[in-house]
């Protein structure tokens, strides 16, 4: 217990610093739900009469002296035991660059839904689950995405080792067609410390020569500090882009858990 708070303790020194520079984003994904690991989504749903609240910020850099800092705040509830929406609003929204001189404005706005309509099948208990969301466009020089078509499959190999997937198809108000997927593995060493590594997938513009693709790669943890908070920490970095410039990324999340009813 004592290793414990030692290292909670470190772990809240560590995010109160980080709050200065990090974010908990994803590109064309679906905003508004639960995670599970990092980034990549669960079948796990907020349970009914409960809320997730989870407050975030963050640092984005490249190449071109490519600086974006934002701050945005997720809330969601849950409907039924199967069933959650939520709101991830972002507040906050800077960008300076060799080509922008530091442009201040509000992020986007994106609103989803998850439902888990298949439970513990199969020999490996694995779930599936529907996601999807709409982002409206209140950041700068963004446009309308609608998240239709969403899949989410969570498997359990054990009760400490875990595999979530997702991927998700996008129209853009631009009639872009985006697609993201994602695979994350988690394994509890502690029932306090969950180590993660995720590799995710985006493509816009499938059909088009100009069209925008990459592939990175994330490590980070979870914490479950308590029955109501949990620490959310990770590094991404693209291993791969076209006609995109390599980014690398610092998350957090501070994931708190309420009851409401």
């Amino acid at each position: 217990m004592r290793i414990q708070n030692l290292c909670t303790r470190g772990f809240l020194i560590t995010f109160v610093v980080a709050l200065l520079f990090m974010e908990h984003k994803k590109a064309i994904a679906v905003d508004g739900i639960s995670n599970s690991k990092v980034i990549v989504p669960s079948v796990d749903t907020v349970p009914p009469g409960h809320l997730e609240v989870e407050p975030s910020f963050g640092l984005v850099t490249g190449k071109d002296s490519v600086l974006s800092f934002s701050a945005s705040n997720r809330v969601t509830f849950g409907v039924l035991k199967n069933l959650e929406v939520g709101v991830n609003i972002g507040y906050l929204d800077f960008e300076d660059s060799d080509q922008v001189d530091g442009e201040t404005g509000f992020g986007d706005i994106g609103a989803g839904v998850k439902f888990r309509f298949l439970e513990d099948y199969g020999k490996i208990p694995f779930s599936l689950a529907y996601q999807g969301g709409i982002t409206f466009p209140t950041g700068n020089d963004s446009g309308w995405v609608f998240e239709v078509l969403g899949l989410v499959l969570t498997a359990d190999f054990t009760e400490a080792f875990s595999m979530d997937a997702d991927f998700v198809v996008a129209f853009i108000e631009t009639e872009d067609v985006g697609f993201v997927a994602d695979v994350g593995f988690g394994y509890f060493i502690f029932p306090w410390f969950q180590p993660v590594f995720e590799a995710h997938y985006s493509l816009e513009k499938p059909y088009d020569e100009k069209g925008i693709s990459a592939f990175g790669l994330t490590l980070g943890f979870t914490s479950p500090v308590n029955r109501v908070l949990t620490l959310i920490f990770g590094v991404s970095r693209d291993v791969y882009t076209r006609n995109a410039e390599k980014e690398t990324s610092l998350l957090t999340a501070f994931t708190f858990f309420l009851s409401v009813l």
